[in-house]
């Protein structure tokens, strides 16, 4: 079939559940000139200035067109959604929307094609103990174990412990060491925020479920579920079908009473993204929590934290929600 076939323009015909205000926005800025206005804005943009208002004739001469005629239309196609007019009309600010979407674009996803090699890191496995090791493919900061089988078949990598989306822009200056701290840092964070109901990716609202594996194999990645985890919380966006997958003891971490018993006991769960070995002891400690099935239908489990005699048990029902603490 021809574009002449269709009965609509194909962004209309696919836009679906995203709905009209993204075709719109695709529309506005699949336009060089207009994302010229969008960057020169931003380069005269400073965030602790009271006033980031820009004049027609900076913005003109920064982006060096040849037509103010035409120019004037680029820049009232992007006001209201992308760009605000200085009410008295002496120029123009870049509004929030055109902020985030900027910052996407220095962040550099699925712009830059940036890798780095497999490279060992100073984190055992927590499973074998085996040295492990870091890439960055695709966006993603990939975590495999040198050795041991890892926690899942479900990969097509050997060894496989975990896959973080990461900006390319977070790659310069940073250690392999400092790269796997500042993306687990950012993964923990999105899964707190999925966790606590607000999508990072888009603020919609989160659904949020327990996953309990009835018939697990404790040796090895169980056959049945292909994980080594027995009990799952799952995350998805109603709005961007943004998604996430943790264990429950990362979830009790993020509890307040779990926070203040490590405190308690002279344990920080304060993490950096400059301070590998923050991430280091926040995982010592999810490997000393014991996880147990409290209930299959509905699905029901609890996490406890040990430290020395001192004990307390988080209980999670069947949304992944808190539903009991227990000292």
């Amino acid at each position: 079939m021809t574009d002449t076939d269709s009965t609509g323009l194909p962004l209309e015909t696919t836009v679906g559940a995203a709905g009209s205000h993204a075709t719109e926005a695709f529309a506005l800025l699949a336009n060089e000139t207009r994302l010229a206005i969008l960057l020169a804005l931003w380069e005269a943009y400073d965030p602790h200035a009271t006033d980031n208002i820009v004049s027609f004739s900076e913005i003109f001469d920064s982006v060096d067109y040849d037509d103010p005629g035409s120019f004037s239309y680029h820049l009232q196609q992007l006001s209201g959604q992308f760009i605000r007019q200085h009410p008295d009309g002496e120029g123009y600010e870049l509004r929030v929307p055109a902020l985030r979407f900027i910052h996407a674009v220095i962040a550099g996803a699925g712009l830059q094609d940036e890798t780095l090699e497999s490279t060992e890191i100073d984190q055992p496995c927590p499973f074998c103990d085996a040295p492990t090791a870091i890439r960055y493919e695709e966006g993603l900061v990939v975590h495999v174990c040198t050795e041991c089988e890892g926690v899942t078949t479900g990969e097509d990598v050997r060894g496989y412990l975990s896959a973080v989306p990461f900006d390319p822009a977070g790659l310069p200056d940073r250690s392999p060491e400092e790269i796997r701290a500042a993306s687990r840092l950012a993964a923990w964070r999105q899964t707190q925020l999925m966790f606590e109901g607000l999508c990072p990716a888009c603020s919609g609202s989160v659904e949020s479920w327990l996953e309990i594996c009835s018939d697990h194999d404790p040796n090895g990645i169980c056959e049945r579920c292909g994980t080594k985890f027995p009990v799952l919380a799952r995350f998805q966006c109603r709005t961007c079908k943004n998604h996430n997958v943790s264990s429950p003891k990362a979830l009790a971490l993020f509890h307040p009473a779990v926070i203040a018993f490590y405190e308690n006991h002279g344990i920080s769960t304060r993490l950096r993204a400059d301070d590998p070995e923050s991430i280091r002891r926040l995982f010592g400690l999810m490997d000393d929590q014991e996880v147990q099935i409290i209930a299959e239908e509905p699905p029901q489990a609890a996490v406890t934290s040990l430290v020395d005699d001192g004990e307390i048990q988080i209980t999670f029902d069947e949304t992944a929600t808190v539903a009991d603490v227990c000292r």
